[in-house]
């Protein structure tokens, strides 16, 4: 059986099993990641603008302290457990749904810079909260596979909402006027963003319909006692290789005008690139053999050649800037499947723990990871006027993100084989 297992595919996993709603178990998360994602990308601008351009802010310095405050936000999803406890979980799993939905739809109209900020915040909190309950109910639910496939369905959907912002990005439904491609101009670039308006409209209002339609695939009434079984699991592990990715992703490489920094590349060539790795890292996932995709020798090439990679496109991009352009694809797609293991590794609860608080932590302190490698990114910008010394490594910092990425999930990808191991023993 376990031969077997090492040569399926998750594509087969899928077909065989009785799965449940695909509503619930893949378009709901996807397009509520989607979502986190758009607000999250929109955050990190507001965020830097909040620091180092005050005078730019429409309310000042008042406006620019109250987006820095936006941050205790994302402690909120450290209280999901409570809030399960006080409320339930399913009345609290569909609040937080509409939160996203509505928040999201609300960013959409652009309103005022301290406005999005809040709103964008609020969308990485409360999807935060989704995360955690999601998981949790994914772990418990019977739907007739093991608990590796369960987690490998969110990390694809994950992984796919990347997939659909770069193409909605591709046709110019995005807020970065470096974004304009070539078949648009400023204006139409302006008038398009608000036609986004209209497409948000139902895809917030479905999100939400199909939440409260299919929540019975999440809260069944007959419920599986949890039989895994319990590790003491380094949470700040997964959190911290989280973080890591966020902090790659959403201050350079979500930013084709950050790319263009380093490779001296237009957009018209970097989105292809991006998008082709992202499909790449998918296709890989869904049809490559288990035993390939957990196997420890072939990951630490891979993470051997994100590294590579990324010190090429940090350090060298300006010298060979096609090359560096295709040495970023690889560094994108290894990055989604170091994700991958990161979010299969942590499906099973500590001793002693709470798989709500374990997920509700993961979220948080992922999030706040990020946030504090993006103010020391900040201070090496042109703008770090408070601490000069600070200036020009930007380049430096990134790449050690890039080994603390690298090495926590190495470190989760062994911890993983040992739990594997522990089970078939």
């Amino acid at each position: 059986m376990a031969n077997e297992n090492e040569n399926s595919t998750l594509f087969d996993t899928l077909e065989t099993s009785k799965n449940g709603s695909i509503i619930a178990h893949l378009f709901i998360p996807m397009m509520a990641t989607l979502f986190f994602i758009q607000a999250f990308r929109a955050y990190v601008p507001g965020l830097y603008i909040a620091m180092f351009h005050v005078v730019f802010q429409d309310p000042g310095w008042i406006g620019s302290f109250f987006t820095v405050l936006t941050i205790l936000f994302f402690i909120i999803p450290l209280f999901t457990n409570k809030l399960c406890k006080r409320f339930g979980q399913e009345k609290i799993y569909l609040i937080s749904i509409v939160i996203v939905a509505i928040a999201r739809l609300l960013i959409a109209a652009h309103l005022p810079s301290l406005a999005e900020n809040i709103l964008a915040a609020l969308v990485v909190a409360f999807y935060g909260i989704y995360f955690s309950i999601f998981l949790k109910r994914l772990v418990q639910n019977d739907m007739g596979m093991e608990l590796k496939a369960k987690m490998s369905i969110f990390s694809v959907t994950f992984i796919a909402a990347f997939l659909l912002d770069s193409v909605f990005r591709t046709i110019g439904y995005s807020s970065d006027i470096s974004l304009i491609t070539i078949h648009l101009n400023p204006a139409l670039w302006y008038i398009l963003q608000y036609i986004w308006l209209a497409v948000q409209v139902p895809l917030s209002l479905l999100l939400i319909w199909f939440s409260f339609r299919s929540r019975t695939e999440i809260f069944p009434e007959e419920k599986v006692e949890e039989t895994e079984a319990m590790r003491n699991e380094p949470w700040v592990l997964n959190a911290g290789g989280f973080g890591m990715f966020f902090f790659l992703i959403f201050n350079v490489f979500l930013y084709p005008n950050a790319i263009a920094e380093y490779t001296n590349t237009e957009y018209a060539i970097i989105n292809p690139i991006m998008t082709g790795a992202i499909i790449l890292a998918l296709v890989y996932l869904l049809f490559g053999k288990e035993k390939s995709i957990y196997n420890i020798e072939i990951n630490i090439c891979f993470n051997i050649i994100l590294l590579l990679a990324l010190a090429a496109v940090l350090f060298l991009g300006t010298t060979w800037p096609y090359l560096t352009a295709s040495f970023m694809s690889l560094s994108i797609a290894v990055m989604f499947l170091n994700t991958h293991v990161l979010i299969t590794n942590m499906r099973t609860p500590r001793k002693k723990g709470n798989l709500l608080k374990q997920f509700s932590k993961l979220m948080s302190y992922g999030v706040l990871f990020f946030i504090l490698m993006t103010f020391l990114h900040a201070f090496t910008t042109d703008y770090a006027f408070t601490i000069s010394a600070f200036q020009g490594l930007g380049p430096l910092i990134l790449f050690i993100g890039g080994c603390i990425f690298t090495l926590t999930t190495l470190l989760a990808h062994m911890q993983l084989n040992k739990f594997e191991k522990g089970r078939s023993d």
